[in-house]
């Protein structure tokens, strides 16, 4: 009887033990994750082009997950690139979000080694899909300035910065070219999907 006694309690005292080293571990460790892919999985997270439709839709977050992380990121405004904002700077923090977890954090980053690196998504307010990514880009880099300048209907200092800034490799560095706003990101969506590219 005794000696059954000491080995249940050597039993407990053990799993106590393995569950401590566990949460003492930050969240990289606990995963497995490389720095490389931590960085990653924060840039993500930190860039006002990840919106909670591309987690919710594209990534395939729980719907909640999604929201808590873009609240947290954004601030009490909710308005991204703000004076409020609150970026993630470790995947520990990612991890404390409410609704997030092991799960959440491995889904994104499968998402990004997945090659998903450049989706739909929305930029200067403006929402493109995959599809649409593709098509926009092919015009930007390949349009005459003539096509540009008619056909799509930009204006000549607009098209002057998109022939300075070809080749154009993302929408993240379209929608940076100077000149290049939401009306312009409107212009060449609809020349594009009409058959233009």
């Amino acid at each position: 009887m005794l000696l059954a006694l000491l080995m249940a309690c050597t039993t407990d005292v053990s799993v106590s033990k393995a569950n401590e080293d566990t949460e003492t571990l930050s969240a990289q460790e606990r995963l497995g994750l490389t720095d490389g892919e931590v960085a990653r999985i924060l840039d993500f997270l930190n860039t006002c082009l990840t919106s909670f439709a591309l987690l919710d839709e594209d990534v395939g977050l729980d719907s909640d997950a999604a929201a808590s992380l873009i609240s947290h990121r954004d601030g009490p405004d909710e308005s991204c690139s703000t004076g409020d904002d609150a970026p993630y700077l470790t995947l520990d923090e990612v991890d404390a979000v409410p609704q997030v977890g092991d799960q959440t954090i491995l889904a994104i980053l499968a998402w990004l080694v997945d090659g998903d690196l450049d989706p739909g998504g929305t930029w200067d307010g403006v929402y493109f899909t995959d599809e649409e990514v593709a098509l926009v880009l092919e015009v930007a880099n390949y349009a005459t300035p003539e096509q540009l300048d008619i056909d799509v209907g930009l204006d000549a200092d607009t098209v002057d910065e998109l022939l300075d800034a070809r080749p154009i490799p993302d929408m993240d560095a379209l929608a940076a070219v100077p000149e290049v706003g939401p009306s312009a990101l409107e212009k060449l969506k609809d020349y594009a999907t009409a058959g233009g590219a």
